[in-house]
């Protein structure tokens, strides 16, 4: 059984995520968040100290789940580009729903920059770091040739990183994103295969 300050602390995060996504952040009070999470204001305030806190402390929840859920995808026994599909949207597919799901989008993407500036760099790196390993195994294993793209396994990794957010935009949804996503990883991972050499025959000819 969880202890009541961690079940208060996971209501309390639930509870901020329905009020922001419905109402935003400017118009979301530390008043709200202790209703809708059914704890009063001195409950609430005894977690965390502002609404500032409450939207970071959940950034870093989710950054800290989508990061077990790539690690989990790329772990898995498909072929590279299912789990490349797979690792982008569990990174990317949730903050997705959240920006262009809800009708403010806009401010939370801006709340983000400001708030959580150092928590997005970070799980960013650790993304690439994931990243440079996966590409690193199959290249030992055979299944990529980073060499003949003049690539190394982190400058891989980085590559495809950056590429990334450009496949986010304006009007954006959840299928129009993992179409895009599924184009990127199709183009990236044929780049990377093995070129088999010419035979005699065909040398020849």
């Amino acid at each position: 059984m969880p202890r009541p300050a961690v079940a208060t602390r996971e209501r309390i995060l639930r509870a901020a995520f329905t009020r922001f996504a419905g109402y935003g952040f400017r118009r979301t009070s530390m008043e709200d968040i202790a209703e809708v999470a059914g704890v009063s204001r001195a409950a609430l305030y005894l977690q965390f100290r502002n609404k500032e806190a409450i939207f970071l402390a959940l950034a870093e929840e989710l950054h800290g789940q989508s990061l077990t859920d790539v690690e989990a995808a790329l772990a898995g026994a498909a072929t590279l580009p299912e789990r490349l599909r797979a690792a982008v949207e569990a990174k990317s597919l949730r903050f997705v729903e959240i920006a262009y799901g809800s009708p403010h989008g806009s401010e939370l993407l801006d709340e983000s920059n400001r708030l959580c500036g150092n928590l997005a760099a970070t799980a960013e790196q650790r993304f690439r770091t994931l990243l440079a390993r996966v590409f690193r195994r199959a290249a030992a294993a055979g299944e990529i040739d980073l060499a003949a793209a003049s690539l190394t396994p982190a400058a891989a990794a980085e590559l495809f990183a950056r590429s990334v957010p450009g496949l986010k935009g304006p009007g954006e949804t959840v299928e129009t994103y993992r179409t895009r996503v599924a184009a990127l990883v199709h183009v990236f991972a044929a780049g990377l295969e093995p070129r088999m050499a010419p035979t005699k025959a065909r040398a020849r000819s």
